[in-house]
């Protein structure tokens, strides 16, 4: 029995330090690809709000929304462990929607053209919250669309209404 309680002993203290062993680059690099993935297919969302969060790594394959000031707001603010920026569509009217891509960075063609990658397109009516992580943690990557109403358009379909569309730990979470 003493024995057996070792072995168990030994096990935890190995579990625990394979799981401190700081990741290679190549198992980021799986990581981050399998994160990334559900976002590179021709898609667009159309809703009221959507939430995405992540770490600093996909920043560079999360587009920000464009404002007008005249009629939107963004505010920013430094949170426990995490940076929030939060633009508003004050109007709430749909030709003053933020538009938000998350993907394959945009690269220019050899013709000089800005050429956009493979990437989800979302419209958002109301409100955009962008939860950027800091410090030590796994890596993120989660869009959630709700508020309201949410419209899903796949490459070669037609729109469709369903009660929820999110994104999370690289997995497509639709009812």
């Amino acid at each position: 029995m003493v024995h057996q309680a070792c072995v168990l002993l030994g096990l935890a203290v190995v579990v625990a330090a394979c799981a401190s062993t700081p990741a290679t680059p190549e198992q980021v690099r799986l990581a981050e690809r399998r994160l990334l993935g559900p976002f590179l297919v021709a898609r667009e969302v159309g809703c009221g709000e959507l939430l995405v969060e992540l770490t600093g790594n996909f920043h560079p394959h999360v587009g920000q929304p464009a404002t007008d000031k005249a009629h939107h707001s963004v505010v920013r603010e430094q949170k426990d462990g995490f940076v929030e920026t939060v633009w508003t569509n004050r109007t709430g009217q749909l030709e003053h929607a933020f538009t938000v891509t998350i993907g394959e960075t945009p690269q220019f063609a050899e013709s000089g053209a800005f050429v956009a990658g493979k990437q989800t397109r979302f419209r958002v009516v109301n409100q955009v919250r962008l939860r950027v992580y800091e410090g030590r943690r796994e890596l993120t990557l989660n869009a959630a669309a709700g508020g309201g109403f949410v419209l899903v358009r796949d490459a070669g379909v037609g729109p469709k209404e369903v009660a929820s569309f999110a994104i999370t730990d690289g997995v497509l979470k639709t009812p």
